[in-house]
């Protein structure tokens, strides 16, 4: 079994010759056997137990172990207690998934960025896999757990467990047994106690063919994560956006893996982003409706603006109002979504037209009623004298304004309808006829 350790840190390049590694510790046959060949092999170990105070006296035991060996060893050893079940109960998560964030998160904090090993065995690859399998996955649940993950190693990932208990026994070493683990309460339990006699019964050499799957699947899974890379990378359009066109034109599978990444990105966690989440990002590529949009975990959305595709949190914006304007006029409204500049020009002073800048007449204006709002149902305008008036949704539409945005735009108006309209123009009849006028500026 040393020598599988001692292969498996080599091939992973998990650590460097005595390079310090903080131990995972829970009393059991895998963490005693690694605890032991880590120091076998030379490496300068720090060791860390959790007592979840799950087990009440088992679980004292198990402390009680774990120091025990330590002092013994002359292992510095960190040992804490949480109350998992009530960690589960504030976060609203399971208990094994409560521990699993406490543990390792208690962990990290320890390590200070050094290497933390974890005592996954060869056993727990092949039960990882078969559970995957059986709640359904993808290539990348399939390959099980990965040797290395950031700061985390496991030197143990090809190391049966039968070959462990035979080596702790050469070493006369002891080790706790969590009674948890001997009924088939849980899913994995199961597996262990069932499914994986009998394929072993098929297979003797089970270990070695997951192992195998397992590095044959992560190759291919790092080939395909490069070009997903490459692939959102060359699709980006600023800032949170991606063309659409060139992600629909990618292979599902790399697809597939760029939408995970995009979602990522823009911060989806993502251990809730499924399959059903990619499969929903794929039908906003493919979908007809330039506008479309699509919920995603933890409040974020992702919709379509036209031939772009952005995703983020799924804020709703305050509810616009209309506010009444005097002339002259120089501000901010909306939160400052929108800034206003409304000024009288002089008699002879010349007007310079620029984007969302407009010379309205003063004598087809309303002033006490003038007032800057969102647009409402039936508001038109009529830009060109050879045109006639037309709804604002559907020049919004010509425009390919996204839907989120229509309702953001700012419109000028009185009591007679619109006057001017943000990224749209300014309504025909109101253009100067040689009379006074005022010029209005919309910015945002």
């Amino acid at each position: 079994m040393l020598d599988t350790v001692r292969r498996t840190i080599a091939d992973y390049q998990m650590l460097a010759p005595g390079e310090p590694v903080l131990c995972a510790l829970s009393g059991g046959a895998d963490s005693t056997a690694l605890l032991r060949a880590l120091l076998a092999l030379g490496y300068p170990v720090r060791a860390y137990h959790l007592n979840h105070c799950l087990r009440g006296q088992e679980a004292e035991r198990d402390e009680a172990f774990c120091r025990a060996l330590c002092g013994a060893l002359g292992v510095p050893l960190t040992a804490e207690r949480v109350d998992i079940r009530g960690e589960a109960a504030r976060s609203g998560q399971s208990i094994e998934t409560a521990a699993r964030r406490v543990r390792y998160t208690r962990l990290a904090a320890l390590a200070q960025g050094g290497k933390i090993a974890t005592a996954h065995t060869a056993d727990d690859q092949i039960e990882t896999m078969l559970f995957h399998l059986a709640r359904g996955t993808g290539p990348r649940g399939l390959a099980g757990i990965p040797p290395v993950r950031g700061q985390i190693i496991r030197p143990l990932i090809e190391a049966e467990r039968a070959d462990i208990e035979a080596y702790l026994a050469a070493l006369g070493q002891v080790f706790v047994t969590d009674s948890t683990n001997q009924t088939d309460d849980y899913t994995r339990n199961r597996i262990r106690h069932g499914v994986v006699p009998l394929l072993r019964e098929i297979n003797p050499a089970l270990s070695d063919a997951a192992a195998r799957l397992g590095r044959l699947l992560r190759q291919d899974d790092a080939c395909l994560t490069e070009q997903a890379r490459d692939l959102t990378d060359a699709a980006a359009e600023g800032e949170g956006a991606w063309r659409v066109s060139v992600l629909r034109a990618a292979h599902p599978a790399i697809r597939s893996r760029a939408l995970r990444r995009l979602a990522a990105v823009c911060g989806v966690p993502a251990r809730d982003f499924a399959a059903v989440h990619v499969r929903s990002l794929e039908q906003l590529l493919e979908t007809d409706d330039p506008s479309a949009v699509c919920s995603l975990p933890y409040g974020y959305r992702a919709w379509r603006e036209y031939e772009l595709l952005r995703i983020s949190r799924a804020e709703m914006p305050a509810p616009l109002v209309e506010v009444l304007l005097s002339v002259p006029f120089a501000g901010a409204v909306w939160d400052g979504r929108v800034r206003l500049c409304i000024r009288q020009l002089e008699k002879n002073e010349v007007f310079y037209k620029t984007f969302n800048t407009f010379c309205v007449d003063c004598g087809t204006i309303s002033f006490g009623t003038l007032c800057v709002r969102p647009r409402r149902t039936g508001d038109r305008l009529r830009l060109t004298a050879n045109g006639g008036s037309r709804s604002l949704k559907k020049l919004m539409i010509d425009r390919r304004i996204p839907r989120q945005r229509r309702a953001q735009l700012a419109v000028i108006a009185d009591e007679n309808g619109p006057i001017a309209v943000q990224d749209i123009g300014m309504d025909i009849a109101r253009a100067p006829q040689g009379g006074a006028r005022i010029e209005i500026k919309i910015e945002g």
